[in-house]
């Protein structure tokens, strides 16, 4: 449980911190990724974000089958399968307490989410504050979703302003208009997340509708709060002609005339398979500079600026 004030004591699950990024917002930035999030998008690049406690990941070409994590196991949730020697994980069993972790010599195992306090984080955060101010760059709140964790995301926000940094979130949009009014002053850049416009598409895709993501994209708007409007770029997916469209007239109705295209990549695949988690995806293919033009200009024609990260 978090704690209910938002001191530098208050608490929340946090699952890397990342220095000395390039792509998440202006300048050179520290991304903290907080873990949790309402969504369930199929293409989602980072499984061990989406739920909001501690997890074991496993990556099998580094294990060698010596059995040491399976003897300080204290929920007996690890074995070896006959045969092929390949450790098993029982995730009914295991309660992902990390035992295992420290006893792997090859580093096979790993606990995804930690507990921190809003101290620690800026304290770490912190650290590459030269880097900001030659920069412009800053602190990016990333996840996950981090609205997911309202009151740690608040203490962060405060300290980092109360320090001097430049701070922007990375959001989908999901969370209720409260819990987003309450961060609209304290967020100096919103990169803020489109991924389908047609509501029951959305559904399909994510396990949520779109309505409140783009009730809460016209508070953005109406609050001239900074925003970088995203979509993420998936071919067959949401690329269509339609969706693009869809897409055009909605960011015009509320005032923003950009978007930045996220082409669509396999590089958490593996991630997947670490968690035991099942990858969706399998069959779409991964967005080629010729999908990005084609959205590009079916956007450009429909009077939206609009750019590819990298």
């Amino acid at each position: 449980m978090e704690n209910k004030n938002r001191g530098q004591g208050t608490t929340g699950m946090v699952y890397n911190i990342q220095a000395y990024s390039i792509h998440d917002g202006p300048g050179i930035r520290t991304v903290v990724f907080l873990k949790g999030c309402p969504l369930s998008c199929q293409w989602c690049c980072n499984p061990e974000s989406m739920s909001g406690k501690p997890e074991l990941g496993f990556r099998q070409t580094l294990c060698n089958g010596c059995g040491q994590c399976i003897e300080v196991c204290p929920q007996k949730a690890l074995s070896l399968e006959e045969g092929t020697g390949a450790l098993k994980i029982d995730r009914v069993l295991c309660d992902n307490c990390g035992m295992c972790v420290p006893a792997c010599p090859r580093q096979a195992l790993t606990i995804y989410g930690q507990k921190m306090t809003v101290r620690q984080v800026v304290d770490e955060v912190s650290k590459d504050a030269p880097f900001y101010r030659r920069s412009g760059g800053g602190v990016t709140i990333s996840g996950g979703e981090p609205l997911k964790q309202p009151e740690f995301l608040l203490g962060i926000l405060e300290a980092c302003r109360q320090a001097g940094l430049h701070t922007a979130i990375e959001t989908s949009g999901y969370c209720s208009s409260r819990t987003l009014s309450k961060v609209l002053d304290k967020v100096d850049l919103f990169m803020f997340d489109l991924k389908m416009m047609n509501a029951e598409r959305h559904l399909e895709l994510t396990g949520k509708n779109n309505h409140l993501i783009l009730n809460n994209a016209h508070m953005l708007a109406e609050a001239g709060c900074t925003v970088q409007p995203r979509m993420p770029l998936i071919p067959g997916v949401n690329d269509s002609e339609d969706n693009l469209s869809m897409l055009a007239s909605f960011l015009h109705s509320i005032g923003w005339s950009s978007i930045e295209l996220m082409p669509y990549h396999q590089f958490g695949k593996g991630k997947y398979a670490a968690l035991g988690k099942p990858y969706r995806m399998d069959d779409v293919p991964i967005a080629n500079p010729e999908d990005v033009e084609k959205a590009s200009k079916s956007l450009k024609k429909h009077g939206i600026k609009c750019w590819a990260s990298t």
